[in-house]
Parts: C-alpha cells; sequence; structure tokens
C-alpha cells in the first residue's frame, strides 16, 4: 500500500509539472553575434579579437558549423526553455516565396523540431539578398513554438531610421511582433506585443538611445492601429547598446540613465536589474547593455520582476571564451509570463 501512494504522489507530481509548464511562456532576448555573417568576434572581450581579448586573438572567430548549430538549438529547447525569442544580429541568407531566409536558422529550427517542437522564425523582407561579405547583415527576427504561441502581426517601425545626436537610432528598425498564448488545444489565451531593438552601438550615445526610445513609445500604438491592432500590453526588449548602471571610479554615472527614467515615468520597469552586473563579455564584466521594459499592463502577466540571465558555469569566467565560440558574446536574458484568459480590451477584435 505505501508503494502504490508513493506512485500515485510521484504520478500527480508529474502532472502539475506538466500543468505548470502549460502555464506559463518563457520569453528570452538574445543577441545571437552574426548568426550567417562575418564579423564574429569584434570588440575583444572573451573569445573575441582586438583590443581587450582575453586570450588574445586577433583573428575573427568562424561561422557556426553544423554541430555548433545543433548545440545552439538544444540549448534555446533545453537550458533556456525558451518559447518565444527575440533575437538580434541575423544574417539573411535568401529568400524564398517572398520571405528572407536565414540558413543557420533554419537548421535550428529542424533540431527544435526533432525534439518534438513546431518552430517558425521571421525575418523582415529585404529587396535583395545581402552578400556573404557584409558585415552589416545583422537582422533582427524572432523564433518561437508554433505549439505555445501564434504570431498575429508582424512589421517594422514604420518611421526612418534617422541620424539624431550623432548617429543613426537604431543599427536596424526596431521590429514589432503581436503574439498570443495559446493552448495545448490551439484555442487562444492572453496576448501581448514585443518591440524588439539593436540600438545604435556606442553606450555613450545616450542621448540618441533616448531619442529612439521615446520615439518608439510615442509611435507604437500608432503603428499597431495601422496593423489593425491595439493591444495594452506591451514589452520593449532588445539590445539596447546603452548601459545605465556604469559608474566612474569616483562613483558617478558613466552614462545618462535618462532614458530609463522616462520610461518608468510612462509606467514601464526594467527587468535587467544592475544585480545582473553583464549581459555581454567585455574584459571588465561590466556591459549591462540588454534590457526588457515591460509596461504597466503587460506587468499583470509577467511572473518575476527580474530577467533570469544565463552565463555558462553560472558566471565563471574560465568558460566564457569556449562558450562565446559557438554561442554568442551576449548572454540570453528570460522571464516568464503567465498564460490565462485574455483580460485586456482589444478594441480591433
Amino acid at each position: 500500500m505505501p508503494n502504490t501512494i508513493l506512485r500515485v504522489l510521484a504520478l500527480l507530481c508529474m502532472l502539475c509539472q506538466v500543468v505548470n509548464a502549460q502555464d506559463k511562456l518563457t520569453v528570452t532576448t538574445w543577441n545571437i553575434e552574426h548568426l550567417g555573417s562575418p564579423g564574429r568576434g569584434f570588440g575583444g572581450g572573451f573569445g573575441g579579437f582586438g583590443r581587450g581579448s582575453i586570450p588574445p586573438n586577433n583573428r575573427p572567430l568562424p561561422r557556426r558549423t553544423e554541430a555548433d548549430l545543433k548545440k545552439v538549438a538544444t540549448f534555446i529547447g533545453g537550458n533556456l526553455k525558451s518559447d518565444l525569442l527575440a533575437l538580434q544580429e541575423i544574417g539573411i541568407t535568401g529568400r524564398s516565396r517572398g520571405r528572407s531566409r536565414s540558413a543557420p536558422l533554419d537548421k535550428i529550427v529542424s533540431e527544435l523540431e526533432g525534439d518534438g517542437g513546431d518552430w517558425s522564425y521571421f525575418l523582415p523582407t529585404v529587396k535583395q539578398t545581402p552578400s556573404k561579405a557584409d558585415e552589416g547583415n545583422e537582422f533582427l527576427g524572432f523564433l518561437w513554438n508554433r505549439k505555445r504561441v501564434r504570431l498575429l502581426t508582424v512589421f517594422e517601425m514604420p518611421f526612418e531610421n534617422q541620424e539624431l545626436a550623432g548617429k543613426s537610432l537604431f543599427d536596424r528598425m526596431p521590429l514589432v511582433g503581436y503574439f498570443e498564448a495559446i493552448k495545448a488545444d490551439g484555442s487562444p489565451r492572453n496576448d501581448f506585443v514585443l518591440v524588439n531593438l539593436h540600438m545604435a552601438s556606442g553606450q555613450d550615445h545616450d542621448e540618441n538611445h533616448l531619442i529612439a526610445m521615446a520615439l518608439i513609445e510615442f509611435e507604437l500604438s500608432r503603428a499597431l492601429a495601422k496593423h489593425a491592432v491595439s493591444e495594452s500590453d506591451v514589452i520593449i526588449l532588445g539590445d539596447f547598446n546603452d548601459n545605465p548602471t556604469l559608474r566612474t571610479t569616483t562613483g558617478r554615472p558613466q552614462y545618462s540613465d535618462a532614458l530609463y527614467r522616462h520610461m518608468a515615468f510612462k509606467g514601464y520597469i526594467d527587468l535587467a536589474t544592475v544585480d545582473l552586473k553583464t549581459t555581454r563579455m567585455n574584459s571588465k564584466r561590466s556591459s549591462l547593455i540588454d534590457h526588457i521594459l515591460v509596461n504597466k499592463s503587460a506587468q499583470a502577466d509577467v511572473l518575476q520582476q527580474r530577467a533570469t540571465i544565463f552565463k555558462p558555469g553560472g558566471g565563471n569566467p574560465d568558460l566564457y571564451a569556449a562558450w562565446r565560440l559557438i554561442y554568442s558574446d551576449h548572454f540570453p536574458l528570460s522571464f516568464d509570463m503567465k498564460v490565462v484568459r485574455d483580460t485586456d480590451v482589444d478594441f480591433f477584435k
């Protein structure tokens, strides 16, 4: 009898784990460092090349092999357990039926589907496939498990990438995805908007970053309305190239935090908290430049106020260079969202 009770309790525990997994979505932002394009390793740091490289390295990193891409897929599905990813620095390697394609992402999707998933991705439309030698071939994209989430609408922000405060606002135009969580039977649950960003490089361009963010926040509702979307849950995430936490040797802020104070005034919280210290493998481990801004409405469905960061070995620098060779110089940031009945008002439905 005791053994029977133990087996029943174990079964109930397994069922609870399945239910809990179905009751939340894991969302990740990750700059994957030139997936499918040359230029990997730029900027030094652990495993990179140039000034400040650890160990010293004077040559770019090679493109990922098929074995590397299989490991990336295993990492996404296993270590991260992600359902939806906002990715930066994806190289477009071809086009098919009007859609941009990435050969490395195709391989990653194939591996993820081999583990029982049903995955898809979206990259912005281009008129011409970039050259294989083009280091500027680095686009924003979404990658998602169609068993857990459904893409409803996707578009690039419809304004010019202006040069203001000394530099273009974005490395690539912000990519907006309107998604809804789904139950196992495919029925819809809560919906939300993700704005995927890769702001202009250079942490000293903080005025430029503030202008870019203010423009996004101001224009987003109008841009969504043009696609017949009125959604109150908004999450802005990605590589901001902006670090409000860095201090000088005297303890003063190295850069302005005006962007984050402005967004806090607008009701957003940043899940990339100061205790994460760095999201990138710079040599000083002081580059907290990836962020997740959650507006007041979406906060009701986000299960934590601090992002989860993956660092190899739990943050062992001795492992960083080898990890970068396969994965990236950025660490992925993740957070969990509830999967619940949609309660916000979507006017255009």
